[in-house]
């Protein structure tokens, strides 16, 4: 009896708690030197690597591979590789044969479904961007082809979604709801998709980060509303964005390795910004003061906290080898 007790005391403490395995830890990933060495090092705390290799061309023919090291790599830590998948070149016009010709349609996921069972993909995510809204509706249904026959083949299905505020084209600066917003139907596409991933950050109104956390929460608060919390997965911004403190213009994007290049060549000042809940730091280049906004585990902890409260899928970290280190701890189960 005392055996049993010890064994169930011992079981109880090993196991994950609810809100440690409630989250999936989806990843980008792009081909290039540091994202591999990121995914090398760190496969263990990724469920889900979405590496951004693929393309359909307007006539519905799928280009792109992914490393077979890779996938061995994944399939040795356990994770899931679920390819993105998207318009030639992101093309404002490629998109349009396709979603406007069902045999087009039927051409590409026939290579798709081909192609996951090849290489034991989990399912495949649709990027498809810079599509005008008036092919909204095509969009959706084309979605919903997709996820009836991936289903069918055992794969799952996602889509990535610019984020939204609200369904008022007014709320968005210049022409952006009609070029690039307007064509995601989150309610349609909730109703298909295994899980949406909102790319929650590109802050059009921001003057400092990629992603201010109040603009944050109200893009979160807009995909509650149609979007079965289940189903969202909240788009995390590995990158930073640079600013010249003078005028306020964005004059850098980039990540880890050009950071760790400024603080060993510059005198930095690092704060943190409570309102934004990430860190900032300020240096001069050449008689020019800049601003540089980043994630670390700090400001990561925070997203995730939102991601815990709400009871949401989890998260889509764009992109692999950005990161500063520090993110991982703050990830870790």
């Amino acid at each position: 009896m005392k055996k049993l007790l010890i064994f169930v005391l011992l079981t109880a403490f090993a196991l994950p708690s609810p809100a440690e395995a409630a989250y999936t830890r989806l990843f980008y990933y792009t081909d290039d030197k540091a994202a591999k060495k990121s995914f090398m090092k760190n496969a263990w705390d990724i469920d889900i690597l979405a590496p951004q290799v693929y393309e359909l061309r307007a006539d519905g023919t799928l280009s792109g591979t992914l490393e077979p090291e890779l996938i061995a790599h994944a399939r040795k830590n356990k994770v899931k590789v679920m390819p993105l998948v998207t318009n030639e070149k992101f093309s404002s016009t490629s998109h349009k044969d396709l979603l406007d010709d069902p045999a087009v349609q039927a051409i590409a996921l026939s290579a798709m479904i081909t192609e996951a069972k090849n290489y034991g993909y989990y399912g495949w995510q649709f990027d498809f961007e810079q599509m005008t809204a008036d092919h909204r509706d095509q969009y959706s249904a084309f979605i919903a082809r997709a996820a009836q026959v991936f289903h069918a083949a055992g794969l799952k299905v996602s889509v990535a979604v610019i984020a939204k505020t609200s369904d008022n084209p007014g709320d968005y600066p210049g022409d952006l709801w009609q070029k690039l917003i307007g064509v995601y139907d989150y309610d349609a596409l909730a109703r298909s998709a295994d899980f949406v991933s909102v790319m929650s950050y590109d802050d059009p109104k921001s003057k400092g980060p990629a992603v201010r956390f109040a603009w944050l929460e109200q893009v979160l608060a807009y995909s509650l509303l149609h979007i079965p919390k289940e189903k969202i997965s909240l788009g995390l911004a590995l990158y930073y964005w640079a600013r010249d403190i003078s005028t306020m213009k964005l004059v850098g994007i980039g990540g880890n390795e050009t950071i760790d290049k400024i603080f060993a060549k510059r005198k930095v000042v690092v704060n943190f910004d409570t309102t934004d809940k990430m860190p900032v730091m300020y240096y001069m280049a050449e008689g020019v003061l800049y601003s540089l906004w980043y994630e670390n585990a700090k400001s990561i902890a925070y997203k995730i906290a939102l991601i815990k409260k709400n009871d949401l899928h989890g998260f889509s970290a764009w992109t692999l080898g950005l990161e500063v280190p520090s993110v991982w701890s703050a990830i870790k189960r």
